[in-house]
């Protein structure tokens, strides 16, 4: 390869990485939706890590994530099926931790059919203790089938939003 072309390629190639946009916090509280969304992702893509959501005034809160682990291992009759042939959801905990406060969730996977793994989601009550640690840190993180989702503290201007419309 020629040094000029070498040099347009690497330059190609930093530019893209740049050009890349990182997971950020994000709120969706359009007045007109029923649901309000909390995520830490990119907008407007599929690259989504750890989504709160809430349909308005209901103080429940549905938390969303991906785990590498795949559960599901074929399809039956159009439905997705685990190795020993039970159909999807699973039932499967969930951990939601803000700080010290911790809460063991009953939820349910499926498979994620984006990336192959499972998506893992569980309900809370906007009451619960790690509900109330999270409101006064922005600190979240959701584990599940030996893995974990977070991101950076949710910046405090996003959460009581967020917390505002579901209660």
């Amino acid at each position: 390869m020629k040094p000029s072309l070498l040099i347009l390629c690497l330059a190609a190639t930093a530019t893209g990485a740049q050009a890349q946009t990182p997971r950020s916090w994000n709120l969706v509280a359009d007045k007109a939706a029923p649901d309000v969304t909390l995520f830490y992702g990119v907008p407007q893509t599929d690259d989504v890590a750890l989504t709160l959501r809430c349909p308005r005034q209901t103080g429940q809160i549905t938390v969303g994530f991906g785990a590498g682990a795949k559960l599901a291992d074929r399809q039956s009759a159009g439905v997705w099926v685990d190795k020993i042939g039970r159909p999807a959801p699973w039932p499967a905990s969930v951990v939601l931790t803000s700080g010290v406060a911790t809460t063991t969730l009953r939820g349910q996977a499926m498979p994620d059919d984006l990336d192959g793994g499972t998506r893992l989601a569980a309900e809370v009550s906007t009451r619960a203790p790690v509900i109330a640690a999270f409101k006064k840190s922005g600190v979240i993180a959701a584990s599940g089938l030996g893995e974990t989702a977070s991101g950076p503290p949710v910046p405090l201007k996003l959460v009581r939003p967020f917390l505002s419309a579901c209660r």
